[in-house]
């Protein structure tokens, strides 16, 4: 995993915690391969809460590589709660029973709340069946240290079979820590691996100068849309939009001024738009929005809003100050009509705006025998 982070920088932040779960874990059961019978605070408390802490960064880096909110709060206050009621005993073979439920105990949350975290996330790219298949180890192990701190409770004089207490009464304990590593490891690689995929998926799906989705992803939202509309009738709207004079920027300013405004006006465009509403570049300064449950009058205040902001926006190059207007076309979605035809009646109707004086609005209505109507 440090590999992953240092030379490759795939997920370093969710890499390098990955790696010191791993670092921890490892000097934790070493530390238990030293137990005796004597008072250690060293070979008990520090090896668990060590274990424990690899736990966490393990979570942690799972957070991390997903991007979701990490759980610091939570799940230091669970270690810290779980390491002062380890304090009030003497850490020794003693009271063995009592430390070793605590210890799986608090595994076993930190282990179960990783798999849920895990889960949520898979589940953006995944079906829940795939999600938790990939995910069975993480709750496997909260099960198996569930089950221990169970056993224990109900059988304490079991502890040499069902613990590592020391080094000698235990190795099978102590190669299930090692194998249950190796296990837990092979998952957090292999969700490295997914979340690098579908990353590598999602940029094949961007546009690399403004971040919209491109063309290509485009063609599958309207498809999902369309076929929305077709099953429950939610009309939707499409809207073309055209930056007007931009060769004569391009000119005048140079490429560099035009590749800012390109990504000034999708920076407007997005803050324009519900969450719901799908926006790609069309082309090089064509822009193309998805307006779904959105009927005619819905879709050109939508447009007349976006007009208004772009209208109040300039953008300074250079100590010039440079003015932006779009060209706007829509159309709504009709039961005749196939995707291919709104999107080019869609374009139709910017090119209408195009030679109506730029900076305006239009749109072109079909009829059902699949003649078209231009209108203001």
């Amino acid at each position: 995993m440090g590999l992953y982070a240092g030379v490759f920088r795939i997920a370093p932040k969710a890499s390098w915690r990955f790696a010191f779960a791993n670092l921890l874990t490892i000097i934790g059961i070493l530390l238990y391969t030293q137990r005796t019978t004597e008072v250690s605070y060293l070979y008990w408390f520090v090896a668990d809460m060590t274990i424990l802490l690899g736990f966490a960064f393990a979570r942690w880096g799972c957070q991390y590589l997903f991007k979701q909110p990490v759980s610091y709060l939570f799940d230091l206050v669970t270690l810290a709660t779980c390491g002062l009621l380890m304090l009030m005993v003497p850490p020794s073979l003693s009271y063995a029973v009592y430390l070793v439920i605590l210890m799986s105990i608090t595994a076993a949350v930190l282990l179960s709340f990783t798999g849920l975290d895990n889960v949520k996330a898979a589940r953006k790219h995944l079906s829940i069946y795939y999600a938790a298949l990939i995910n069975v180890p993480f709750f496997l192990m909260a099960l198996l240290f569930l089950i221990r701190a169970l056993a224990l409770f109900i059988y304490p004089e079991k502890l040499a079979n069902l613990s590592a207490g020391d080094k000698l009464n235990s190795p099978l304990v102590m190669w299930s820590y090692i194998i249950l590593l190796l296990i837990s490891n092979l998952v957090l690689y292999g969700n490295a691996l997914t979340r690098l995929v579908f990353k590598v998926a999602s940029l094949a799906n961007k546009d690399q100068l403004t971040g919209l989705w491109n063309r290509h992803a485009l063609l599958k939202k309207l498809e999902e849309v369309d076929a929305l509309w077709q099953r429950n009738g939610l009309a939707y709207s499409i809207l073309i939009l055209d930056l007007d004079h931009f060769k004569q920027i391009n000119d005048t300013y140079g490429h560099l001024a035009g590749d800012l405004i390109i990504k000034k006006t999708a920076k407007v465009l997005q803050e324009s738009l519900r969450k719901i509403d799908f926006i790609c570049r069309y082309g090089g300064e064509e822009f193309l929005i998805i307006l779904p449950l959105t009927a005619d009058n819905d879709a050109l205040v939508v447009a007349q809003k976006i007009q208004t902001k772009i209208n109040n926006t300039s953008i300074l190059w250079q100590k010039n100050t440079v003015s932006v207007s779009l060209s706007i076309g829509y159309v709504t979605s009709k039961p005749h009509l196939s995707v291919e035809q709104l999107l080019q009646l869609a374009d139709d109707a910017m090119y209408i705006a195009k030679n109506n004086g730029r900076n305006t609005i239009s749109t072109k209505q079909s009829t059902s025998s699949g003649n078209v109507e231009p209108s203001q």
